[in-house]
C-alpha cells in the first residue's frame, strides 16, 4: 500500500500547478533589517475556517473567511529566519476546511514583499532557485537567499549551490541536509554580490517522492537591475522543476514604465524564443535576462524553463521597488 501511495504521489506531480488548497507550508526568509510584521492573507470563494500554526513552536490561531472574502492572520515575529545553514523549527502551517488561497507578506517600512503560497499537492522534490544578487556596499549584509520547508519526517535533500555560501559550502559541491516535518533550512550567499539563482535542491532517492517540500528564494534586499535603486526584499515561492513549462506571457506591472524578466533552463540545449524571434540556446542553469522591458512578451521554449518577472527600482521604472514573481506556465 505504501509503495502504491508513493507511486500515485509521483504521478500527481505531473498535474497542473494548483494555487488553491486546504494545506499550505510557509517559511519567511530574512528581510533586510528584520520584518516589522509577518502576515498571511487568506482568501476563499466559499465560507472557510481553519488554523494557522507554528507546529514545532506551539503557536496557533484560528481564522474564518467569508465567501468571496479574505482574512488576515498576523504571524509571530520569530517565524522570520535569520542567518544561514542551520536547521530551524520556524515553519508556518495553514489548514483550512475548504479551498483557499494564501499570500505570505513580509512587511518592513521600506522593504516589503509578498509571495503566493502553493498548497501541499503542488509541491515537489526537485527545484532550481530563481533569486537575485544582494546589495554590496553594506558590509556584505544584504544577501541572496533560499529557504527549504519540510512537510514530512525523514526528508533528505541534496543541495548544489551556484555560489559560495555564508557557511562555507563551495559552489558546485553537493551536500545533504536532513529535515523532519516542519523543520526549515535557510541558505545565504557568502557575499552580497553573489546570486543564488541556479542552486538546485533535490530530494534524495532515500527520501523519495512521498516527501515533498517547499522552497522559497530571493534576496534580503536587492537593486533590480544592478545599480538601479531602490533596494527591496525579494520573496517568492519556487515552482518545482516538474511543473516548469514551455510557454509563458509576462505581464504589465501597474503604472511602472519598465520591468525585468529572466528565463532559466534546467536541461542543456534548451532553445527559447521571445515574441517569435530568433532562437536563443541556453545550457543547464543557463540564464537569459532582459532589463528595461517596456511591454509584455511571449516566451516559448523547446524544453521546460522557469520564467521570473521582476519589478525594477523606482529610479528606473518611475514607480515601485523590486519584487519578483515566478510565472506559472500557460
Amino acid at each position: 500500500l505504501a509503495i502504491l501511495t508513493c507511486a500515485q504521489a509521483g504521478m500527481a506531480q505531473t498535474a497542473p500547478l494548483a494555487t488553491r488548497g486546504t494545506e499550505f507550508w510557509v517559511g519567511f526568509m530574512q528581510n533586510a533589517y528584520a520584518a516589522q510584521t509577518l502576515k498571511l492573507q487568506i482568501a476563499a470563494q466559499a465560507n472557510a475556517t481553519g488554523t494557522v500554526s507554528m507546529p514545532l513552536l506551539g503557536w496557533s490561531e484560528a481564522f474564518s473567511v467569508p465567501a468571496n472574502g479574505t482574512a488576515t492572520v498576523i504571524v509571530p515575529a520569530n517565524a522570520e529566519h535569520i542567518g544561514s545553514e542551520t536547521v530551524s523549527d520556524k515553519s508556518v502551517l495553514v489548514q483550512a476546511s475548504g479551498p483557499v488561497t494564501v499570500t505570505a507578506v513580509s512587511y518592513q517600512s521600506f522593504t516589503t514583499d509578498a509571495a503566493l503560497v502553493f498548497p501541499t499537492p503542488s509541491l515537489g522534490t526537485s527545484y532550481r532557485a530563481q533569486g537575485y544578487r544582494g546589495l554590496p556596499g553594506f558590509v556584505d549584509f544584504y544577501k541572496s537567499e533560499l529557504l527549504i520547508v519540510a512537510t514530512q519526517d525523514g526528508t533528505e535533500v541534496t543541495i548544489i549551490h551556484s555560489v559560495l555560501t555564508s557557511g562555507g559550502h563551495p559552489a558546485g559541491v553537493p551536500f545533504n541536509v536532513s529535515l523532519d516535518a516542519g523543520e526549515t533550512y535557510q541558505l545565504q550567499g557568502a557575499l552580497a554580490s553573489l546570486d543564488i539563482t541556479g542552486t538546485t535542491v533535490i530530494g534524495t532517492e532515500q527520501s523519495g517522492p512521498c516527501r515533498p517540500f517547499a522552497v522559497f528564494s530571493g534576496s534580503m534586499c536587492a537593486n533590480v537591475p544592478v545599480g538601479c535603486p531602490a533596494c527591496d526584499h525579494i520573496f517568492e515561492q519556487m515552482v518545482p522543476t516538474d511543473k516548469w513549462g514551455t510557454s509563458f506571457h509576462t505581464i504589465a506591472f501597474g503604472n511602472t514604465t519598465q520591468h525585468t524578466y529572466r528565463v532559466m533552463a534546467h536541461q542543456p540545449n534548451t532553445q527559447i524564443s521571445v515574441n517569435g524571434g530568433a532562437p536563443i540556446t541556453l545550457n543547464a542553469v543557463g540564464l537569459y535576462e532582459i532589463n528595461g522591458a517596456s511591454a509584455p512578451v511571449c516566451i516559448t521554449a523547446t524544453l521546460p524553463v522557469s520564467v521570473a518577472q521582476l519589478m525594477e527600482g523606482f529610479n528606473c521604472a518611475n514607480k515601485g521597488d523590486p519584487a519578483m514573481i515566478e510565472l506559472v506556465p500557460d
